[in-house]
């Protein structure tokens, strides 16, 4: 019967068998703790604090924040000095016919200044249009009307102090249709930014906001 073989722990003799065993364990849990930056090149971000303009909210583990009947939503501290450009997905419903915006933000208050540049493509049905919006005091988002609204963001450089740009497609429901717009933003100043808000012009939405920052 072969005697089995024994390594130094760093404080005890234990079994080869024993200390690979716990070699495996270490190893998968790893790769479970980081299994979002192996699949997507994505980390997901923890904002430091959620401000609600009214109504409530809740932040997960993962940093999912949602939220319920707010008027707006700030999230603070997702943009550092740790990655350059991020991704947003916002998924909401609205109380009401509304639009709803993002303002960045930095020290825990909105930027209002009118740096704000929007140039879009809208289609509804067989119609598409667009428009350039200048001099503005927020980037304008979509128009969620008593349906649900979604919007994947793709953030450049928010932290750094140059123009901070964004592209967005959105899509959301108007009286039974599906509106899909394609937006490019620029803010045309170099402002550092560490946070944004969502803003509802009227009424609330309720949903869920996520925030993820891109590997180099």
């Amino acid at each position: 019967m072969p005697k089995p073989m024994y390594v130094w722990s760093g404080s005890a003799w234990v079994s080869v068998a024993t200390e690979v065993e716990s070699l495996a364990t270490y190893a998968t849990q790893s790769y479970a703790n980081n299994s979002s930056d192996v699949a997507s090149g994505l980390k997901p971000l923890v904002p430091s604090s959620v401000a609600i303009g009214s109504g409530s909210s809740s932040v997960s583990t993962l940093g999912q924040v949602s939220f319920t009947g707010a008027s707006s939503v700030s999230l603070n501290d997702v943009f550092s000095t740790t990655y350059k450009n991020y991704k947003i997905l916002l998924d909401h419903s609205a109380s009401t016919a509304l639009n709803t915006s993002i303002r960045l933000r930095v020290s825990n208050s909105d930027n209002t200044t009118a740096n704000y540049a929007r140039q879009y493509l809208v289609a509804i049905g067989a119609a598409v249009s667009g428009g350039l919006s200048t001099a503005q005091t927020s980037w304008a988002l979509n128009v969620p009307v008593n349906n649900r609204a979604s919007a994947e963001c793709t953030l450049f450089n928010p932290f750094d102090s140059i123009q901070t740009s964004m592209q967005v497609i959105n899509q959301s429901d108007y009286t039974g249709s599906t509106i899909i717009v394609v937006d490019g933003y620029a803010f045309q100043a170099t402002t550092s930014f560490t946070g944004f808000s969502i803003i509802a012009s009227t009424g609330t939405i309720t949903g869920s906001v996520s925030v993820y920052g891109y590997k180099d």
